[in-house]
């Protein structure tokens, strides 16, 4: 019956150390688990309260919309020119460049 016998010995102490360290690894996971929700369910509250306030601010602005602030139409004709034009493209908008290899490279 040698097929049968184990070819690493498996003691009762191997075992209870083995489910000890397991025991211990659950219990602190779940406490982490439990720590995080915590937090996790405080940022969301704020996230939202800080949401409800901005739209609350938002309404009672005067003017709402950037294209008709009275200062930026007064821009616009007296400087820049019409939307979209050269100028108001080089001064006013944005573009991408890809940094990755950069960043990667070091």
């Amino acid at each position: 019956m040698k097929v049968l016998k184990e070819t690493v010995p498996f003691s009762r102490r191997s075992f209870i150390k083995g489910s000890a360290v397991l025991g211990v690894s659950a219990l602190f996971g779940g406490a982490l688990l439990k720590v995080g929700k915590h937090f996790y369910d405080k940022d969301t509250t704020y996230i939202s309260q800080r949401a409800a306030g901005l739209y609350k601010n938002d309404e009672a602005m005067a003017i709402r919309k950037s294209h008709e602030n009275p200062e930026i139409q007064k821009l616009y004709k007296e400087y820049l020119g019409k939307p979209l034009s050269h100028k108001s493209e080089e001064l006013l908008h944005t573009s991408y460049t890809n940094r990755f290899n950069q960043v990667t490279k070091g």
